[in-house]
């Protein structure tokens, strides 16, 4: 490129810097609105700040489990056969890349 001192810049070179200079105030005028907004919403929607904490209702009592019944606990036991891997080819695999 051919740069001469003090010659007045091309109209390419002039575009370009306006291009560069609506660039920044763009920039920062989408800063500055979002600095706006955050501060509407703020003031618009205020939290919560009470000191007390809100009580939360009592659950009821559970009532008591009678196992006077006649009956027995049956502890649970294994399959008596284990389960047959499925016919598809592969298979879901967990995890699996």
């Amino acid at each position: 490129m051919d740069e001469r001192q003090g010659s007045p810049p091309s109209a390419r070179e002039a575009a370009l810097a306006r291009a560069a200079r609506a660039k920044r105030w763009v920039a920062g005028g989408a800063v500055a609105l979002t600095g706006v907004f955050s501060a509407v919403a703020a003031h618009a929607l205020p939290a919560n700040h009470s000191a007390k904490p809100k009580p939360t209702p009592a659950a009821p009592p559970a009532p008591a489990i009678d196992q006077s019944d006649d009956q027995e606990a049956v502890p649970l036991a294994p399959p008596e056969q284990a389960p047959a891997p499925s016919a598809a080819d592969g298979g879901a695999v967990s995890g699996g890349s």
